[in-house]
């Protein structure tokens, strides 16, 4: 057979699995309590409305709701998310609004729209997978910004844009996940958003927002988003009601500039026409029913009882010299092994225990993170979650008791 290696374009010569999706095979064993994936719960989703809706759908449109729809998305659908976005005080020009099949398709417009090979894109330490791999797929240069616990470090920020454009390279855009990130749980606080607002103004920086779990939050208020603080025309903002509702129902959006935002409706035109008319009208009716607004109400206890379950559970059984972030609200925990503990080591011990979870250093673009791992809270019942930090406790202390019992890379890492 002949190989069609050498007919690959430069860029899907580079493109690599994702790391998650790669180990699921691994982690997914019949057994194994999994703090791998980054899903919603099941448990969460309206199922019973949904048919209600549906059945109401494919009555009144008939064959209509199996037709194209605009690029752009269903209008209706397009003027009611442009109301729920000005809820939480975003208000966006109809020129300014445009629906994805998902925050990840909308990520990979971006990139599509905005990088040349080379360009720089400054991303948080760590990052999501999701949205380093499509920066990855257009052949950007990345370069890390580090994280603490009130969110971007600034004068990190600066530096990193300084010395690249002394470089003579372009920095394209900063991309953040301010709200309960994944993987890291972290959240920037109210000074640290308006301070990096004041930062892109400073550089010239566009900043892209993506908000996937800012509405999952389990105490007080919610977190302004940067965009509602953006006066300055700076940001495009990208969300999803995939956490709140269903992710089978593949319905996000962005708000941005219109420059901007007229080229990712043509690039999308490439990429798959239109979106799916039937998910849209259904989301559409999860609007008009008030059906999102009490699904984030029923769904924040959810979480945060499993949150709370799994930070107890750590604080129980975890030896000295772990740390762990306390998220407000979101899917994930990030967990700090000692210094030296390989994470991805570690988890043949930790699968041999029936115990899974994601390796952190696939989230950080400057190959740092080998001591830190993602723990997912969402799929698990909560007796579940204590019983999986025990195993998981268990493969710790046993690596610290004895190094030797774990060797060598148990899986391939991100890069090969």
């Amino acid at each position: 057979m002949p190989s069609h290696e050498p007919r690959l374009s430069a860029a899907a010569r580079e493109m690599r699995f994702s790391a998650i999706r790669r180990m699921s095979a691994l982690i997914e064993r019949p057994g194994i309590i999994s703090f791998a994936p980054g899903q919603p719960s099941p448990e969460t989703f309206p199922v019973e409305a949904f048919r209600q809706i549906l059945d109401e759908v494919v009555e009144k449109e008939s064959a209509g709701a199996f037709q194209y729809i605009l690029t752009r998305g269903l209008g209706d659908l397009l003027t009611a998310v442009g109301e729920y976005a000005a809820a939480k005080g975003m208000r966006a020009r109809p020129a300014e609004l445009m629906l994805t099949e998902g925050s990840q398709q909308g990520l990979d417009l971006v990139s599509r729209v905005l990088l040349d090979p080379a360009d720089v894109v400054l991303v948080e330490l760590p990052s999501y997978i999701g949205a380093t791999s499509a920066f990855r797929a257009s052949r950007a240069r990345m370069v890390g910004v580090r994280l603490d616990e009130e969110g971007l470090d600034l004068d990190d920020l600066r530096r990193r844009y300084r010395a690249e454009s002394a470089e003579g390279r372009r920095v394209k855009f900063l991309y953040v996940v301010p709200s309960f990130q994944n993987p890291s749980g972290i959240s920037h606080s109210v000074a640290r958003r308006r301070g990096l607002l004041e930062a892109a103004q400073e550089l010239d920086l566009l900043v892209v927002e993506d908000d996937p779990y800012g509405d999952l939050y389990f105490e007080g208020d919610p977190l302004p988003t940067l965009k509602s603080m953006d006066e300055g025309g700076r940001v495009l903002y990208l969300s999803s009601f995939s956490k709140i509702l269903a992710p089978g129902l593949r319905t996000a959006f962005l708000l941005g500039p219109e420059e901007i935002v007229a080229k990712i409706e043509i690039a999308k035109q490439s990429a798959n026409l239109c979106g799916s008319g039937l998910d849209q009208r259904v989301i559409l009716a999860c609007l008009r029913r008030g059906l999102i607004e009490e699904q984030k109400a029923r769904i924040r206890p959810y979480y945060r009882s499993k949150r709370d379950a799994m930070l107890a559970a750590l604080e129980a059984e975890m030896p000295a010299g772990m740390r762990w972030t306390r998220p407000g609200g979101g899917l994930f925990v990030w967990v700090t092994l000692p210094e030296g503990m390989d994470a991805e080591q570690l988890l043949e011990a930790a699968v041999a225990e029936g115990v899974a979870y994601v390796a952190g250093g696939s989230f950080f673009v400057d190959g740092s993170g080998a001591n830190t791992m993602r723990l997912t809270f969402a799929r698990e019942d909560v007796p579940t979650i204590r019983e999986g930090v025990k195993r998981l406790a268990r493969a710790v202390k046993a690596r610290r008791a004895s190094p030797e019992r774990v060797s060598g890379r148990a899986y391939p890492s991100p890069d090969g």
